[in-house]
């Protein structure tokens, strides 16, 4: 039996309701957003910049496409301001619990630039983690989905202000991969069988930008692990479209203009990742890992209609 994990950030979801109701303005980016989940069918998904109150939710699965769908709603009682995170779900799968270690993820202290000085640090949105079970199976597994500190500089006077700026939101995700690497090796070092799927909007991809490169870390690889403890590596589902022509051109999930220099091109980047601990690629596991079922959703009209970024996806397989 195969089941389908999505990651999707749904941009500002949070302004297309008033009054608990959908905005006449925004009907057509939500059905657009439903669309795009119809289409791509997961039977758990994680949303990112969600909206942070349940009706809203609600009338997200109730007044579009998504209507039949089966889908319950998974959101704990955690303030994560209005972009908040928030799981979609259908049967086979139940939740057992919500945030159970959200204390994990409180202000703490970390040297982040090395100088000796001791930073307090903190997460803008904590991470929400979601005990799942396959109620055909009696599997659990662990999900936990982020929205980390964008890179992004959104107001700037001069080119000096925005290296400040940008340096310093390095920082910041910096030190919160740092700690939620902490909190990976913790579950995969105490709890070796239980799968983890760590997904969301990482703000972050793979290598080293300019402001990276001085502080010498990429937080993606911060989160996914280093390569001399190889049994707590988090593998990324996608990274196998690298190696393939025709799908390594869909390989992002957002694009933006230069802040700076305006030209008519677009960046593109890959910032919406699903990773995997390492029990989930062993296939004599179950779960398991589809081998090279990860992929990026189609550059469709309702996507790019939908949101700023693109929902990211792979398929599991359980033995029933």
């Amino acid at each position: 039996m195969k089941s389908r994990i999505m990651s999707y950030n749904i941009e500002h979801m949070r302004k297309c309701f008033k009054s608990n109701k959908i905005l006449p303005q925004a009907q057509p980016k939500v059905e657009a957003a439903a669309r795009v989940i119809k289409e791509i069918a997961p039977d758990i998904l994680g949303i990112v910049e969600a909206s942070n109150k349940i009706k809203h939710l609600e009338l997200f699965i109730g007044d579009t496409c998504l209507h039949d769908s089966g889908y319950k709603i998974a959101k704990s009682d955690c303030n994560r301001t209005k972009q908040d995170l928030a799981f979609l779900y259908k049967k086979p799968f139940e939740v057992l619990s919500m945030d159970e270690n959200l204390d994990f993820y409180d202000d703490w202290l970390e040297d982040i630039d090395a100088d000796g000085i001791q930073e307090l640090c903190h997460f803008e949105r904590k991470p929400m983690e979601a005990l799942f079970k396959n109620t055909e199976t009696g599997v659990e597994f662990l999900v936990i989905l982020v929205f980390t500190k964008s890179k992004g500089v959104f107001s700037v006077k001069d080119v000096y202000e925005h290296q400040h700026l940008a340096l310093a939101n390095r920082k910041r995700l910096l030190a919160q991969s740092k700690q939620i690497r902490r909190r990976l090796d913790k579950l995969i070092i105490f709890q070796p069988g239980l799968p983890i799927i760590l997904m969301g909007d990482l703000n972050d991809e793979p290598g080293l930008d300019s402001m990276e490169r001085m502080l010498g870390f990429s937080a993606l690889e911060t989160i996914m692990g280093s390569v001399f403890a190889p049994d707590l590596i988090m593998h990324n589902v996608n990274w196998h479209m690298k190696s393939k022509p025709k799908l390594v051109r869909q390989l992002w999930t957002t694009e933006y203009p230069d802040l700076i220099v305006r030209n008519l091109g677009l960046h593109h980047a890959w910032l919406d990742h699903i990773l995997v601990s390492p029990n989930l690629l062993n296939q004599e596991n179950v779960p398991r890992l589809v081998p090279e079922s990860g992929l990026v959703a189609p550059k469709t009209k309702d996507g790019a209609l939908a949101s700023d970024h693109y929902a990211v996806y792979c398929d599991l397989e359980f033995q029933v």
